[in-house]
């Protein structure tokens, strides 16, 4: 059984780990700032989260899709039609309810995805260009870290 001072100190352990997650996050949310900025993107980030996460989930119905992309229904409707518009998204009737519709991202909206990874990748790789083989090493195994935790978390 676990005395007192080991489950203070899990405790602890614990919010440490959240103070860095947050931390994380905020960085994270500059650096998507930061990549923007350096590329001249203008495209919303809500339209390259909704691209993003129909190549990851596949084909999607519009309330599922807002709900992923943690927007309102209104929200992605806007977005959604402007996918439709560019050809990046297409439309098709549901083959379990035919009166609802899925989203499902197209070939152009996958080159349109890839394109714009690569323009932040460039964007962002002069930042990191002086990192030691060490540090790099230490960054793919945070991003692993990270992926499979939010992958085995359901997001």
């Amino acid at each position: 059984m676990d005395t007192e001072n080991e489950r203070a100190a899990g405790g602890a352990e614990d919010t440490e780990v959240a103070r860095l997650l947050v931390r994380l996050l905020n960085i994270s949310q500059r650096i998507g700032r930061y990549a923007a900025q350096e590329t001249g993107e203008r495209t919303s980030p809500a339209t390259w989260r909704a691209l993003s996460v129909l190549q990851e989930k596949g084909p999607l119905r519009l309330g599922v899709l807002a709900d992923h992309c943690r927007v309102r229904q209104p929200t992605m409707t806007v977005i959604v039609e402007s996918l439709l518009s560019s050809g990046y998204v297409v439309r098709r009737p549901d083959p379990d309810d035919r009166r609802a519709q899925l989203h499902e991202l197209t070939v152009a909206g996958a080159a349109a995805l890839e394109d714009w990874r690569s323009r932040i990748g460039e964007a962002l790789a002069p930042l990191f260009s002086d990192l030691s083989a060490h540090e790099r090493e230490l960054l793919a195994d945070s991003v692993r870290l990270l992926d499979g935790r939010l992958r085995r978390g359901g997001a």
